[in-house]
């Protein structure tokens, strides 16, 4: 197998609990409560801001041949962000002063500090499995999706083929940039995010705040 599928295949129990889980679920059926989505959007809408210095780091690290991908990569987020801000207004939630919730604190500080702190097929990775993890994750909710949805607008973001076509290009690619004596390494790391991507949903769900 390639590489990219040798990763799936080892997150393969996380990634199968990712995909059941309730908040997905609830969000295909049309029962997802008005507070957990909002609580999602929100914190969702923090992630992906965070992600842009992300992609900064890698791509101030990258090959010459991957520097115009992920400036585009880039553009799209900031493309997103405007999506959150369209889509909050319309449903009342107020972007300006948010605070992140705990999980969502973790799971970006383990990203900004892999892409600080590692060398670039590390940090490649880790974009490979928060991409995937939302390709999949999307494809389950419009797969089982019980008529319209008043969020459709993030279920056809993070299904269309253009997203399809971008998160094949990063298993592709990933393939060509690791080394063998990496792959302990970027196994590890591809696990961290996948787990991470798990306990996204569950924040959302359990609308998680700080205890104290």
């Amino acid at each position: 197998m390639a590489f990219h599928e040798d990763l799936l295949s080892l997150a393969k129990p996380v990634w199968e609990a990712m995909l059941a889980h309730p908040f997905l679920t609830a969000t295909a059926a049309g029962q997802v409560t008005e507070s957990s989505f909002k609580t999602w959007l929100a914190q969702d809408y923090l992630y992906v801001r965070e992600t842009v210095p992300f992609l900064g780091v890698l791509l101030a690290k990258a090959p010459p041949a991957l520097r115009a991908p992920l400036s585009e990569a880039i553009g799209t987020l900031n493309r997103e962000l405007d999506l959150f801000r369209r889509q909050a207004e319309e449903l009342g939630v107020v972007l300006e002063g948010l605070e992140m919730a705990p999980t969502c604190h973790a799971y970006t500080q383990f990203m900004l500090a892999t892409a600080y702190s590692r060398p670039f097929a590390a940090g490649f990775t880790v974009l490979y499995g928060l991409e995937k993890a939302y390709l999949d994750s999307w494809m389950q909710v419009k797969t089982n999706q019980q008529g319209s949805s008043p969020y459709q607008a993030f279920i056809d973001n993070w299904t269309s083929q253009a997203f399809q076509d971008y998160v094949a290009w990063l298993g592709h690619t990933l393939d060509e940039l690791v080394q063998q004596q990496d792959r302990v390494e970027l196994e590890r790391l591809f696990l961290l995010t996948a787990r991470y991507e798990y306990l996204f949903w569950q924040m959302a769900w359990n609308q998680e705040g700080w205890p104290v």
